[in-house]
């Protein structure tokens, strides 16, 4: 029995020691610990699902719940297939700091199917994603004249990340 306690607190001694220098310190504080103290604040915090989820995922998370809403409220088929305006328009035209999501995360997060501008099956886009003024719009793309003139207007801008 002392040998299963003296081993037990050797044991422990030894973890405690490997945690508490050089490397592996920075490890521990910056990867458990800092989860750990977020996991405290966000069950202290009382937070719906919806706002946890917002706080951990980010903007990204968020603008992917706005295009939701946006859909459902325009009674949008959930089947349609959404264009995203490229990122460099957002950066090099309208000079802000706006990502869209990308399509995977879109999908992800709601199951509507996007794509950018430069991705196979760009003709088949039903709805152009707009970004004005802090509003998200959803404007349909009624023919493929549109589509090519929608087209033509962003081919100089790159859908970056």
């Amino acid at each position: 029995m002392k040998k299963t306690w003296l081993l037990t607190l050797v044991s422990i001694l030894t973890i405690c020691c490997v945690l508490c220098f050089g490397y592996n310190r920075t490890w521990f504080i910056d990867k458990p610990v800092l989860y750990w103290q977020a996991f405290v604040r966000e069950s202290a915090a009382h937070a719906s699902r919806e706002d946890v989820r917002r706080a951990r995922y980010g903007a990204a998370y968020a603008f992917c719940m706005t295009i939701k809403d946006s859909v459902e409220k325009g009674h949008i088929k959930k089947d349609a297939l959404l264009l995203f305006e490229p990122n460099g328009y957002y950066k090099d035209s309208l000079h802000t700091d706006l990502h869209m999501p990308e399509p995977a995360l879109l999908y992800y997060y709601t199951g509507l199917r996007g794509l950018w501008i430069n991705s196979p099956g760009v003709g088949n886009a039903n709805y152009l994603v707009r970004i004005r003024e802090g509003k998200v719009t959803l404007e349909p793309i009624l023919s493929d004249g549109q589509l090519k003139r929608i087209l033509d207007g962003y081919r100089k801008f790159t859908p970056m990340l």
